[in-house]
């Protein structure tokens, strides 16, 4: 099985462009906020624009749910594709994908700027941030079986151009998640300080000399901090972990990509 991933930041019109991407790769199959779709029917899933709140959303989105998983990995067993596109944020949420699922490393890593235009991306961009209109890839009476209640706007249109030697009738759907309709949300900095620390004092060996230092770049998070480490003996190890789980930890709470865990290590006992 192959797999390729579409890469774009959320509201860039990932979803938009997902049938379109399909059809040029030669594969109705794809995975997309939860949801294994094929040629306008949700095969297997959950959607992650049915949750309540964005940290829910980002959970089924990256297939933490084992019962989810399942469903899912048993109707891609059943269809047994030959190729399937995953959409994601970034490159570590389709590792963390296709880890979930068990699919092999995607082959291609495809940018939204690869396969839409400037003005493309700007106008998904608009209608998420003012709208919060988020689209989910198949006809809207596919969608209505699964989200039912929803404010949902049926898509459809005709695409011409591209890799494709034919026209495509994409059929789509316009929702407002709950988590959208809510309003919007700010995340300071101190808050990820305390989610960052609260992470380090539950780690075995390490100790934060000093509070975690938060900076954000291109929408992303680095994490600096300065530590003492127990263990010279197990140093490559504890500090390894450490990074690890202020990473996925920070990820899951905040919905905000960690780009860099950097330690500052200034004391190591060389006693033990």
């Amino acid at each position: 099985m192959e797999v390729v991933a579409l890469v774009g930041a959320s509201g860039t019109g990932k979803s938009q462009r997902a049938v379109i991407v399909a059809s040029e790769l030669g594969t109705p199959y794809v995975l997309d906020d939860g949801l294994f779709i094929t040629n306008g029917r949700i095969l297997a899933g959950r959607s992650a624009k049915a949750e309540s709140t964005k940290v829910a959303a980002v959970r089924t989105a990256i297939f933490t749910d084992s019962d989810h998983v399942r469903n899912v990995q048993r109707a891609i067993r059943r269809e047994g594709p030959e190729k399937i596109l995953i959409l994601g944020t970034s490159e570590s949420m389709i590792d963390r994908i296709v880890t979930a699922l068990g699919l092999p490393d995607p082959v291609t890593y495809l940018r939204i700027d690869e396969v839409a235009s400037e003005s493309e991306i700007n106008a998904a961009l608009k209608a998420r941030r003012r709208l919060g209109q988020h689209v989910i890839p198949v006809p809207t009476l596919e969608v209505k079986k699964t989200l039912a209640g929803y404010i949902i706007n049926p898509l459809r249109l005709l695409y011409r151009g591209g890799r494709l030697h034919r026209p495509l009738m994409i059929e789509k759907s316009l929702v407002r998640p709950p988590f959208s309709s809510l309003g919007g949300f700010f995340m300071s900095d101190r808050v990820i300080m305390q989610i960052a620390d609260h992470v380090l004092r539950t780690m075995e060996g390490i100790r934060a000399a000093v509070p975690p230092v938060i900076t954000m770049r291109d929408g992303r998070i680095n994490v600096s901090v300065t530590c003492a480490v127990d263990s010279q003996a197990e140093l490559a190890r504890i500090l390894l972990a450490t990074q690890e789980k202020v990473k996925t930890v920070v990820e899951e709470m905040t919905s905000i990509e960690v780009s860099r865990v950097n330690l500052y290590v200034t004391e190591a006992d060389q006693t033990r």
